[in-house]
């Protein structure tokens, strides 16, 4: 594939930045950071070594990954320069997938059937079993989408409608958290979140979506 980049890069590539601010960081109050760790959005990174889309009848797909690195990466925009490792069940469990205010994210694929190299889809339902690295995902295809964080944006230029049955290897970019029910304050009956690495889980950060 012609751009498809593997997690290790990209994490390696987040840690370095996060080097090159460390002295900035290190003369910021606390304060200072809880308003950086909140204002700023966050990429979420899975890979697997082979996958398939299965169309179901309701007309959305099985996304399947297999040979999955078992943890997720994360790396936040600037300023907060925030990166780290999940466990895969501990970032499914504290990660959003409602239904109701899905995720969006990048399917970016190698050795394709199809010409196509990423599909944008949103993702809910998600399973993974520890023993045979084995990931899924219903996913459904999207020809309207937005990413919250700035890190995707060059790559959708090479997004498809197509979607391929079968596929090699697989990254896929998740975007940030999505908003989750909120408080009586809120009319909107959404509330932001935010990622917290040391938690690894979505929590609400205040703010009506």
């Amino acid at each position: 594939m012609k751009w498809i980049v593997s997690i290790s890069i990209l994490c390696c590539l987040a840690w370095i930045g996060a080097a090159s601010g460390a002295e900035t960081s290190a003369n910021q109050t606390g304060a200072a950071e809880a308003i950086l760790n909140e204002t700023s959005t966050h990429i979420f990174l899975q890979e697997g070594t082979n996958g398939s889309f299965v169309k179901d009848v309701s007309g959305n797909y099985t996304l399947t990954i297999t040979g999955v690195i078992p943890y997720t990466v994360y790396f936040s925009d600037r300023p907060a320069r925030d990166a780290g490792f999940a466990e895969m069940k501990q970032f499914l469990d504290g990660f959003s997938f409602d239904p109701n205010n899905p995720p969006n994210a990048a399917v970016m694929i190698e050795e394709g059937n199809e010409e196509n190299d990423m599909v944008v889809v949103e993702l809910t339902s998600p399973q993974y079993d520890e023993i045979s690295h084995k990931l899924t995902y219903t996913a459904k295809r999207l020809d309207d989408y937005a990413f919250k964080s700035e890190w995707p944006k060059d790559l959708l230029s090479g997004a498809d409608n197509a979607i391929p049955e079968t596929f090699g290897k697989v990254l896929l970019v998740i975007d940030d958290c999505p908003c989750l029910p909120a408080l009586d304050y809120c009319k909107s009956s959404w509330q932001n979140s935010c990622w917290k690495g040391f938690w690894k889980s979505c929590v609400k950060c205040g703010g009506c979506c």
